[in-house]
């Protein structure tokens, strides 16, 4: 049994991001920040999946970012519906890639 995968969220409190947490191997991990992790939860009224993929800046892409990508320059929010990833724009809804370094986080958008 492989314990080692990682499910990363973005905590918000509405529209503030207070931070992160790292599911691993049955332990969750918690950040303020990204970079020093620790065992003590954070508190959060909402939290964002993360896309598994970074962006150009090797940022990690989470729902509900804006991106853009290399091919050209429209904005599309990042959402998971049932498990499929999608890039919606007023216009229209295609699948999304999970390639490191596809897309440019640009924003947010958070209902």
């Amino acid at each position: 049994m492989n314990d080692s995968t990682e499910v990363r969220w973005r905590l918000r409190e509405g529209k503030r991001i207070v931070g992160y947490e790292r599911h691993m191997g049955g332990r969750v991990w918690s950040s303020p920040d990204g970079l020093w992790w620790r065992g003590q939860r954070l508190e959060y009224s909402e939290k964002d999946r993360c896309f598994g993929a970074k962006d150009i800046n090797n940022h990690w892409l989470y729902e509900n970012d804006v991106v853009t990508m290399k091919a050209n320059d429209e904005s599309w929010k990042l959402l998971c519906k049932v498990s499929n990833w999608v890039l919606s724009s007023e216009a229209s809804t295609e699948p999304a890639v999970p390639e490191n370094r596809l897309y440019r986080r640009v924003g947010f958008s958070f209902s």
